[in-house]
C-alpha cells in the first residue's frame, strides 16, 4: 500500500461529490479565515460518479458536510434524519470548544473506515448519504479513470479492511 504522498496532502480540500467513499484517516480539525466553527477534513478512498462516467482517487475531504443541518442520512429501511442529529449534542449549547469534541467523535466512531455512498447533493454543501457494505465499496466500474493512488489500491484490495455499518445506531 503506497503512503499518502505530500503531493497529494496539499491538494485542496474537496467537497463532497456523488459516489462512494470510505474516509480511512487523517481526520484533521481545520478553520478557516472568517468561519467561527471549525470543521474535520479526512483522507478518503473516493469513487466518484459523474452521469454514466465514474473516477477513482484518494483525496482529503470536508467530511463535517456529512453531518450538516442540510445534510441527509438514509438508514436500511429507507427512514430519512437530518444528518446534524446523528451525533450528541453538548450540554453547554454555547461551546464551540464542545461541538468540536461531540463531531469528532461521532465521525471517529461512526464515519472512519465505514464505506458510504452520497447519493445526491443539496445547496449549502449538504448531501444525503447512506451507508454501504465493503463488498459493494469495492466493485470497481470497469470504465472508471483512475489516479496513480487509486490504481494502487484497486490492484491491493486484499490489503483493505473495512468496516460494515455500525451495529449500534448513531446517537
Amino acid at each position: 500500500m503506497s503512503t499518502f504522498s505530500q503531493e497529494s496532502a496539499s491538494k485542496k480540500t474537496q467537497l463532497l461529490q456523488k459516489g462512494k467513499y470510505v474516509f480511512t484517516d487523517e481526520l484533521k480539525e481545520e478553520l478557516t479565515e472568517g468561519l467561527s466553527v471549525p470543521f474535520f477534513t479526512a483522507k478518503a478512498i473516493v469513487i466518484k460518479e459523474n452521469a454514466a462516467e465514474f473516477s477513482g482517487d484518494i483525496a482529503v475531504f470536508n467530511i463535517s458536510d456529512l453531518i450538516l443541518r442540510q445534510s441527509t442520512y438514509i438508514d436500511e429501511n429507507g427512514k430519512m434524519t437530518e444528518a446534524h442529529k446523528l451525533y450528541i449534542w453538548p450540554h453547554n449549547l454555547g461551546s464551540t470548544a464542545q461541538w468540536t469534541a461531540a463531531k469528532q467523535e461521532f465521525l471517529n466512531q461512526y464515519i472512519l473506515n465505514f464505506p458510504i455512498e452520497i447519493l445526491s447533493l443539496q445547496e449549502s454543501n449538504g448531501v444525503t448519504w447512506k451507508f454501504i457494505s465493503p463488498e459493494n465499496f469495492k466493485k470497481i466500474p470497469a470504465s472508471i479513470q483512475a489516479s496513480p493512488e487509486f490504481r494502487d489500491f484497486a490492484d491491493h484490495q486484499e490489503e483493505y479492511i473495512f468496516l460494515r455499518r455500525p451495529l449500534n445506531e448513531p446517537k
